[in-house]
């Protein structure tokens, strides 16, 4: 199957990368507990991401994060506030903890509604979660309105940059000035290295202790810190793919608008949106996902955003089989 449905980077690791991360991998004497601190990766992630220590720490991926923020903030808070479309599993692990869950939609510019968030947060003590740029749109949201969202009585807001090395922009400064906010990234987009499921955090020294008293010990294993710690270490070299990437995306978004009733979004992710005008393509986007998915291609269609598909920036070659099997589809139904 073509995976071009999760996000992923399809370029990988480097070899020489894969190879450095692999012998590390060897010399670990696996009947020992790994450490929990994982101080090497912790000190080559601070490093990286620009900030102490003490500023950072590491999950099992950024979904365990998340559920790391609602359990270390229960005994404050009584609900999540999340504007949407986004990352769905917001609610599905405020919803584990036993949260409210308030869904704020988005523009119809997919811009945020900052007086609809802002209201849903003075009604009760809130957990606000913004991904930026957001999943599924692609896009960044204004500086002057997360500004505006900083500037409630929310008891936290987490800033999700699970795609910030494909825009750039990021919210890491304000965790030193607001200890209310934190930003959540990953290893799994850019660096290529989704297997080894690892998250980390960005924050104010005491938020980021207070998060990681309920962090479960033991919670990376010694392989996964060894070799995630080899790839953070070769950063420049691991993330000239982003470069790749961003070209692919831009020739993905070119030859898809060729195809008739088919529009492209902007985005400053791995993935962009496809608007379907099923007038002039022939059939809605739910019915093309479905067709691909047959052939062996995957992308994600939405049911709250139904006359959209979202595409995973792949390969050149995915690329050309892509607005293949979708030009095909076209001459089907004409």
């Amino acid at each position: 199957m073509m995976r071009l449905h999760f996000n992923e980077n399809p370029y990988g690791l480097s070899p020489d990368i894969m190879s450095a991360a692999l012998e590390e991998a060897r010399e670990l004497d696996l009947q020992f507990y790994p450490d929990q601190e994982a101080p090497e990766l912790r000190r080559a992630l601070a490093e990286y991401a620009g900030v102490s220590e003490d500023q950072l720490m590491i999950s099992n991926g950024s979904d365990d994060m998340i559920q790391l923020l609602f359990l270390a903030h229960m005994h404050e808070v009584e609900r999540v506030v999340i504007p949407v479309p986004t990352f769905g599993m917001y609610r599905v692990l405020g919803e584990i903890m036993g949260l409210e869950i308030v869904e704020i939609p988005l523009t119809e510019d997919f811009e945020l509604d900052v007086a609809g968030l802002s209201r849903a947060i003075d009604q009760a003590p809130s957990v606000v979660v913004i991904c930026h740029p957001n999943n599924p749109t692609g896009n960044y949201f204004s500086a002057a309105d997360i500004d505006s969202i900083c500037a409630t009585d929310a008891r936290l807001i987490a800033v999700d940059e699970a795609y910030y090395e494909f825009g750039g922009c990021s919210m890491v400064d304000a965790t030193s000035r607001d200890p209310r906010v934190v930003v959540i990234r990953t290893l799994s987009k850019a660096f290529g290295v989704a297997a080894l499921r690892i998250g980390y955090l960005v924050g104010h020294p005491d938020k980021v202790a207070e998060i990681d008293s309920v962090r479960q010990p033991f919670n990376l294993s010694a392989v996964s810190q060894a070799m995630a710690c080899t790839v953070v270490q070769n950063a420049d070299i691991q993330l000239e793919t982003v470069d790749e990437l961003l070209r692919g995306r831009e020739m993905m978004r070119r030859d898809l608008e060729g195809i008739p009733g088919l529009t492209t979004l902007s985005s400053e992710a791995n993935f962009f949106l496809v608007r379907v005008d099923q007038g002039t393509f022939g059939m809605d986007a739910g019915r093309i996902a479905a067709e691909l998915k047959e052939r062996g291609i995957l992308i994600r269609h939405f049911p709250n955003l139904p006359e959209f598909l979202r595409v995973t920036v792949g390969l050149p070659e995915q690329s050309a089989a892509l607005q293949d099997a979708l030009n095909d589809l076209r001459r089907q139904v004409d």
